[in-house]
């Protein structure tokens, strides 16, 4: 999975976490134009920490994500560079012979 992989399913799930969070509210709503206010509010308390905690819990995998991406990127260059060791030319004699 690439780097802008992982960031669009971050982005993706965001959008689809907003959606839960109007659904939530549109919810809420409808529970206090139907007189029910303590529900409402009850409702929109408990979808509110549900949608936050899904959508702070998201975003950490995702960048956690992505940073192991980039850790592995970096591994990789590394190891290129311990199985293929440049060579390296020794130093030119000193010709004043000290």
């Amino acid at each position: 999975m690439t780097l802008g992989a992982v960031k669009m399913a971050t982005a993706l799930l965001g959008l689809a976490l907003l959606a839960a969070g109007l659904l939530v509210l549109l919810n809420a709503s409808i529970s206090l134009f139907q007189g029910h206010p303590l529900v409402a509010l009850t409702k929109l308390v408990v979808g509110s920490v549900a949608v936050i905690f899904l959508f702070v819990t998201v975003r950490l995998l995702g960048e956690i994500l992505a940073a192991l991406h980039r850790l592995n990127d970096r591994l990789a260059i590394l190891g290129d560079d311990i199985r293929n060791p440049r060579r390296v030319t020794a130093a030119p004699a000193d010709p004043s012979g000290d």
